[in-house]
């Protein structure tokens, strides 16, 4: 095995994870959210020092073996509305219905400014023939307007070819004016028109940004002779080359890497209910794994509007380490507003002036301020001092030091109670679940999280600041293809979608007999996706709809290994000093640990702390803890 690097581009950090078969380096670099290819470089050039002992970014790449790549990008540009409007034609009649979704999307504000024009209609025969002359008129209209980008979603697939053919004889893609449309049945498969409709809006918003900057990166990855393509991680678990993703499933595609890795820690640890809870700078992110799967929506939701696209049940919940705190009715509000990387919490020094939970684990001592990120960033503390003594500490008549108790209590108890209902909406008992906390701020106060919510076992993976790129390592080259089965013979569906697999996974550049083929049905029921083999139509034509044919077509990638359990205890773990930490009621010295200097099988009892570059864990009284054979930290309520 080569040199496996997974980047994951957040929106207050970009990590990367490197392993080189022997040992596995990490680092993190400030996303820079105004050029992300910036912080693209940035992180392979820290990766790099940490791999070699000094900076090299041509060597690095030149040494890679498999480059996995996600980016927060598309999730900015919704979150933000920041993408490229599009125009929207649709069947005469349906302009201002959009075929019965009018009244859901007019009041949304990403629709808004995803189609900033009032849709234009067409008339389709019943054949669906449309009318060359009428088409030029109203392509010819939107481009008055200023359309950039058109999206094509009528009920008829053969329509919509029919307007395709028309649009690349009267607009010829060699033309200087002509304008790039996506036809929407040939993005996605769903017979929901409206839903199909949307899908394609959302991937045209998202697609100029997210091929500028992909090919951006891509481009810094050829000119220093990264010997496969990059690979973008997407969001449904898999990954493919910049040429074979669509921008819609960059979305979310961060946050599922944490999954891929919760899923493999889950099978590790023999964890029936593992809870995912990604705490960065800006979300809290969680998700449920039973059984080692993870819940898949059928028509995963982007801006709280309905796609074509299954994703995984994952809420996330404005409340991050950047996020902002106050006061409002006696009481400390966090997020979901965040100041992210820049200028970041008061404590960076860089100009930002707003209080946050790191401020608060700065002055409560958790925070060493000299080591944060490996030293690369001193922590100021009089500046975190002044921000919580004007957000908090003013406004409920405190001391700043009670203040900052008081701001992380309430993330602790903020994130506990998101915690406790989403393990009570699965039907499972907290006490019969474990956490798998990571993210910057995943493994800080999560004891008192845990407290919080009632759970009484917690996993902290020894790249818990990476996880989400660790996470992605074990994502395969894929591609998924469905069909409606409709009454058709469902092999014969499935030897039509082998085929174009086939094709597809030759572009991929790898043999398509060396792939993978696992076919089966795929359907909704009860608001969640169920599968199984084709010999189940019988079943699934009992209360499952939207019934398909699915194929994934699959090219392993190598992975970074895990090593098992054997569940020993040996000695106490040695302290490395002490540090003043205010847990509540003042502060008092408590015993601190080197968490890379810990080894399998040593343990502690708290209340402790753990310090490191990347790794920071307050250990409350009642708890304690357990290196694993992997080096991750095993942390149970005694």
């Amino acid at each position: 095995m080569g040199i496996l690097v997974n980047i994951d581009n957040g929106g207050t950090f970009t990590d990367v994870c490197i392993s080189d078969g022997k040992r596995v380096v990490h680092a993190k670099s400030p996303t820079t959210a105004h050029d992300l290819t910036q912080c693209f470089i940035d992180a392979l050039t820290r990766g790099s020092r940490e791999l070699y002992g000094e900076a090299d970014l041509s060597q690095l790449i030149r040494d890679i073996d498999c480059l996995r790549y996600s980016t927060t990008a598309g999730t900015n540009a919704v979150v933000e509305h920041k993408g490229t409007p599009v125009a929207l034609l649709v069947e005469a009649g349906e302009e201002s219905t959009l075929y019965g979704a009018h009244a859901l999307l007019s009041s949304n504000d990403l629709w808004q400014a995803m189609v900033p024009h009032p849709p234009s209609g067409i008339r389709v025969g019943a054949d669906g023939a449309i009318d060359g002359d009428e088409l030029t008129k109203i392509i010819n209209a939107m481009l008055s307007r200023g359309a950039l980008r058109l999206i094509v979603a009528l009920r008829s697939g053969v329509a919509e070819q029919n307007v395709k053919a028309e649009l690349l004889e009267r607009y010829p893609r060699h033309l200087l004016g002509a304008i790039p449309f996506l036809i929407s049945s040939e993005l996605v498969h769903d017979t929901d028109d409206a839903r199909r409709m949307v899908t394609g809006v959302v991937n045209s918003y998202l697609h100029p940004g997210m091929e500028h900057f992909l090919y951006g990166a891509e481009t810094i990855c050829k000119e220093n002779h990264l010997r496969r393509p990059l690979l973008i991680y997407r969001n449904d678990g898999d990954s493919a080359r910049v040429a074979k993703t669509t921008a819609i499933k960059t979305w979310g595609s961060g946050p599922r890497g944490g999954l891929e890795g919760a899923i493999a820690y889950a099978s590790l640890y023999g964890e029936s209910t593992l809870l995912a809870v990604d705490i960065g700078g800006t979300t809290t992110d969680i998700s449920l794994v039973v059984d080692q799967k993870v819940r898949m929506l059928p028509y995963g939701e982007i801006g709280d509007i309905n796609t074509s696209l299954a994703m995984p049940n994952l809420q996330s919940f404005g409340l991050g380490g950047s996020s902002v705190v106050g006061v409002r009715d006696g009481a400390v509000t966090i997020g979901p507003e965040s100041v992210g990387a820049s200028p970041g919490p008061a404590c960076f020094a860089r100009g930002g002036t707003s209080a946050t939970l790191t401020d608060a684990l700065l002055v409560a001592g958790v925070l060493d301020g000299e080591n944060y990120l490996g030293g690369e960033l001193k922590l100021d503390s009089a500046r975190a001092e002044q921000a919580l003594l004007d957000a908090v500490a003013t406004p409920l008549g405190q001391d700043v030091e009670t203040a900052a108790v008081t701001t992380i209590e309430a993330f602790g108890a903020a994130a506990g109670r998101n915690i406790a209902a989403a393990i009570a909406e699965s039907g499972r008992a907290p006490a019969d679940t474990c956490l798998v906390a990571f993210g910057g701020g995943g493994p800080m106060i999560i004891t008192g999280i845990a407290e919080a919510a009632g759970v009484r076992r917690i996993i902290i993976p020894r790249l818990a600041s990476v996880f989400s790129a660790f996470g992605i390592g074990f994502s395969h080259l894929a591609h998924v293809y469905h069909a409606s089965l409709d009454g058709k013979d469902a092999g014969a569906v499935a030897s039509l979608l082998r085929e174009r697999a086939e094709r597809d996974m030759y572009g991929e550049g790898v043999p398509p007999e060396q792939c993978r083929y696992d076919v089966g049905l795929w359907g909704a029921q009860d608001g969640v996706v169920v599968e199984g083999s084709l010999s189940d139509a019988a079943r699934f034509g009992n209360g499952v709809d939207d019934v398909r044919v699915s194929l994934k077509a699959v090219h392993e990638l190598p992975t970074s290994d895990l090593v098992a359990d054997d569940g020993k205890r040996g000695a106490a773990a040695r302290k490395s000093g002490t540090a003043s930490v205010n847990v509540g009621g003042g502060k008092v010295d408590l015993a601190t640990y080197d968490g890379a200097g810990l080894v399998a099988g040593e343990t502690l009892v708290g209340p402790a702390l753990l310090r490191g570059a990347y790794l920071t864990c307050l250990i409350r009284a009642g708890w304690s803890l357990r290196v694993t054979n992997n080096l991750d930290l095993i942390i149970e309520a005694d």
